[in-house]
């Protein structure tokens, strides 16, 4: 999977907000509350309880441009879905902005600096 996929389900063109294609989806967000990262395990449970256990791919929001190179590269990982996974995850990626999506492309969570947002299909 590459970030090409998410447009499908997310409008990709800006990175402040997340902005589904199918207005149907049901959006839940809040407020960063942990000091580093994005999600407290109680917030974690309440998007991905369903979720456990699916392989998902996360993707940082923007391409980074080498200086000395001048190649861009953008930030992507995947991991199987479960507490202590994200929670690695969020505590040591260097992503700034970020989607996280499964195969199937029926969620998306987006998170940035000040806020995070998931979205589930109907």
């Amino acid at each position: 999977m590459d970030f090409s996929c998410l447009t499908k389900i997310v409008r990709t063109e800006q990175d402040l907000d997340l902005r589904p294609t199918n207005s149907d989806w049901k959006l839940v967000d809040s407020i960063i509350s942990v000091s580093h990262g994005w999600l407290t395990e109680n917030e974690f449970n309440l998007c991905f309880s369903p979720y456990i256990g699916e392989k998902v791919f996360a993707f940082e929001t923007f391409e980074r441009v080498n200086k000395a190179s001048g190649i861009s590269n953008r930030l992507e990982q995947s991991f199987v879905l479960n507490w202590m996974n994200f929670k690695e995850f969020q505590e040591t990626t260097t992503i700034l902005f970020v989607y996280v999506v499964p195969v199937e492309l029926n969620w998306v969570f987006y998170a940035n600096r000040d806020k995070w947002q998931f979205a589930v299909q109907p």
